[in-house]
């Protein structure tokens, strides 16, 4: 069975891989509009990350309402999107130690910016930002592949969190 924090591990290793990747290319082609949900390779890896940040930190919390999150503009680096991806993984990690089984079943109100609101679990908050991940990886490995680059490897067997790489 897989726990909520091993899932966690490994997101976080896809997401630093595909981080890694983008750190790689010119500015100018991580903040090109591509067309795509969120526009550039920079909207969209910052999307992942401040969707984890939103949950984790905000929503789980009773606090969703509250979540200020920076514009997307003011980054004008890499560098500046992995010093906010390390303070948000941080955050999490921390978090993710100290929940126990009753902490993943409390419920909560996850409420929409569009003022929708589920009533979830913390469990079921934190599956929803893991899976806000993977869609959005599917994202960059397709933006990838048009400019013909090669993504970095997403799967389980490559990424275990389980087994020391």
């Amino acid at each position: 069975m897989f726990s909520i924090e091993e899932l966690y591990q490994y997101s976080s290793r896809v997401r630093r891989g595909y981080a890694s990747k983008l750190a790689d290319l010119p500015w100018g082609e991580v903040e090109k509009n591509r067309e795509a949900s969120l526009y550039s390779l920079k909207n969209i890896l910052l999307h992942i990350i401040d969707a984890e940040d939103w949950i984790v930190n905000w929503v789980i919390h009773d606090k969703s309402t509250e979540y200020n999150r920076k514009k997307s503009a003011d980054y004008t680096s890499m560098q500046m999107i992995l010093e906010h991806l390390d303070e948000v993984e941080k955050k999490t990690t921390s978090y993710l130690r100290v929940a126990e089984e009753s902490e993943l079943r409390r419920r909560v109100k996850f409420t929409l910016s569009s003022g929708q609101i589920f009533d979830l679990s913390v469990e079921e908050c934190l599956f929803q930002s893991f899976t806000e991940q993977l869609y959005h990886i599917g994202e960059l490995i397709a933006l990838l592949w048009q400019i013909n680059i090669k993504p970095p490897k997403m799967q389980w067997f490559w990424n275990n969190p389980r087994k020391a790489f």
